[in-house]
């Protein structure tokens, strides 16, 4: 379900006679996970924000509107629902829903969403009436909390999933990585997707993503990655369980020729290899004289630039086959290789589900109209050619995509994403070492550049639970901090094998002849208990060290909600000193390493802490 309380009035009268296909009907659905969307923002200081933040724009409720037009229904892409969700995301805007209800058929989640949307047609008219004597809107608050509570108390049945269903229409001009992250006591998986523009889908194997959906308090997140303003459309964002007993093929209706299929480009072609990639079959001759028919081997090479993925489904010894296409430089194109004696769909189900993507985005080429047949009437939705329309292939209207230096990287992001989930696997509850597997550097610089000064400011303005100070600095007192010579103020931005998480934090480092103080220390949620913190304190003491400090010292400001903040300074080494009840006085003796301080790599690009009051010149030093 979706929270479209505040959708724009208009969104939902889109034109519906021109639907788009998804990927995924209702009816190959046994249930779904009862989630509910809602709007959220990525730095969340709610009630602060409201007055201290530059990007708050006052919703109806007088709260902070993260999405242009709210979660708006566009019957123009159904999928769950008769509509598709479109949110054009602000900065720092995000989707977010909690675990803790239960599984609902996807009858079931229609009857509760357009009961919920009835209600809410009702309600707004008569809370605007009253608007004036009750600016806040309470009566949708009041009816949020009802609809909460009687989701909650519905306790739901129990259900195992299949997979984590993305299905997404991204409407503006440019790809978007979109992130997806689940949190349960700790974070527990992260990954980011390439939604190119036009339609893309995404089936993540709900084993893989680490999370009880009926355990502990938790939740699901989604957000474009480096705040960017992306404009989607989602038809599916759900966990669901296939209705694996009923002909998939006569739920899916006719089965639309691959020329009529422009909605979405084809994303992975999967290659037979005797007769169709070579002359003949490769156990009726000598291994070492086979070489790829010419047409095969610039289109191979021609995909790959411009970022459609490849794969082999193959009815073959692999030992031998993989041997050949070594010698023959192209092995490196192929993720996910099915060569086997198999059927081929089985096996073209077996790569499509590696690589997370959607059947309907894949095409499939054989020179056996038997294959061809068995293919079409398994998986109905992928595209069939046969080794004839090679020649042809790049010039069709779903190949035709831009080539691109993102479009050149895009095999090897799929190999690294598709390691990443198997290692989550393994690794279990080992948090540490999947943290390590996510590869998550640290960039470390002074702020001089006027969006990263924004940032800064926006950071200290907002944050709540990671704020050591909890100052809510002017345009003003900002610019005084960063221009005072005793002071180092330090940004931080990091990134991990997946996608960039932009800048995550701000410190400012006061020197005098005594001692160094942490006046100023902040960090984004959203990079929250991955070992950042750890990592940045364990370069501070050694360049505390190295500048001549033994300890640390950082004046806490006690708020009801930065003990967060406490802890994991507490974890890092910091000991409490002069405790009050408005906070205490935090002090770090610069002689150990903190734990897990290996977990995240630290770049830092000379900073030059300048001389500390009482020193020389000469006693300049670098961290």
């Amino acid at each position: 379900m979706w929270q479209t309380d505040w959708a724009s009035a208009t969104q939902d009268k889109t034109n519906a006679g021109n639907q788009r296909l998804s990927t995924l009907l209702p009816g190959e659905v046994v249930s779904v996970y009862s989630l509910f969307w809602m709007e959220h923002c990525v730095e969340c200081a709610v009630p602060d924000c409201y007055t201290m933040c530059p990007l708050y724009v006052e919703r109806q409720d007088r709260k902070c509107a993260r999405f242009k037009k709210g979660i708006s229904p566009n019957r123009q892409y159904p999928g769950l629902f008769d509509y598709g969700a479109e949110v054009e995301f602000r900065r720092w805007g995000k989707l977010e829903a909690n675990f803790g209800v239960g599984a609902l058929s996807a009858a079931q989640a229609r009857l509760f969403d357009g009961a919920d949307r009835f209600v809410l047609q009702t309600i707004h008219p008569v809370s605007s009436l009253f608007s004036g004597l009750s600016p806040k809107r309470l009566l949708n608050g009041a009816y949020a909390e009802l609809r909460k509570a009687s989701l909650q108390a519905l306790r739901l049945r129990k259900q195992t999933y299949d997979e984590f269903v993305i299905e997404v229409w991204n409407l503006g001009s440019q790809a978007v990585r979109l992130a997806i992250e689940c949190w349960q006591r700790g974070p527990k998986f992260r990954t980011s997707i390439v939604l190119e523009p036009g339609h893309s889908t995404y089936r993540i194997p709900v084993t893989s993503m680490n999370v009880d959906l009926y355990g502990p308090f938790g939740m699901i997140r989604a957000y474009p990655d480096n705040d960017v303003e992306a404009h989607l459309v989602f038809s599916w964002l759900d966990f669901v369980k296939y209705r694996t007993s009923v002909n998939r093929a006569a739920l899916k209706g006719p089965t639309l020729p691959a020329s009529q299929i422009t909605a979405s480009k084809v994303k992975c072609v999967i290659w037979d290899l005797d007769c169709t990639a070579w002359d003949g079959i490769l156990g009726e001759q000598e291994a070492d004289k086979i070489a790829l028919r010419p047409d095969v081997v610039r289109t191979m090479w021609a995909l790959d630039e411009r970022g459609i993925l490849q794969s082999i489904a193959s009815k073959n010894d692999y030992t031998v086959a993989w041997q050949v296409l070594d010698r023959l430089g192209v092995a490196e194109l192929f993720l996910y290789p099915q060569i086997n004696w198999s059927p081929k769909s089985t096996n073209i189900r077996r790569i499509v589900d590696a690589l997370n993507i959607g059947m309907d985005s894949c095409a499939f080429i054989d020179d056996s109209p038997f294959e061809r047949a068995e293919v079409t009437h398994e998986l109905p939705e992928i595209r069939v050619f046969s080794d004839s329309d090679v020649t042809k292939l790049l010039n069709r209207t779903e190949f035709d995509v831009p080539v691109t230096a993102v479009s050149k990287q895009r095999r090897s992001y799929y190999t690294s994403e598709s390691q990443r989930k198997d290692q989550a696997l393994e690794y279990g509850d080992r948090y540490e070492a999947f943290l390590k597997a996510c590869r998550m550097e640290a960039t470390l610089f002074v702020p001089t550049e006027g969006e990263h000064v924004e940032r800064c400011l926006e950071l200290l303005q907002r944050s709540n639970q990671l704020n050591l100070s909890t100052h809510r600095y002017s345009s003003e007192e900002f610019a005084d901090m960063l221009n005072r010579p005793e002071a180092l103020c330090i940004c931080t931005s990091c990134r991990d094998r997946f996608g960039e998480h932009g800048i995550v934090g701000f410190a400012s480092l006061i020197g005098s002849k005594e001692r160094l103080v942490l006046k100023d220390f902040v960090l984004s949620c959203r990079v929250a208990q991955k070992k950042v913190e750890n990592a940045w304190f364990g370069w501070l003491m050694n360049a505390a060290v190295l500048a001549g400090y033994q300890t640390v010292y950082a004046p806490y400001v006690k708020t009801m909600r930065n003990s967060v903040l406490l802890n994991a300074f507490v974890e890092v080494g910091f000991v409490q000193t002069d405790i009050r009840e408005t906070g205490s006085l935090l002090r770090l003796e610069c002689n150990a390493t903190p734990p897990a301080s290996d977990v995240v790599s630290i770049v830092s690009h000379s900073l030059e802490l300048r001389p500390p009051m009482g020193r020389s010149p000469a006693e300049n030093f670098c961290l």
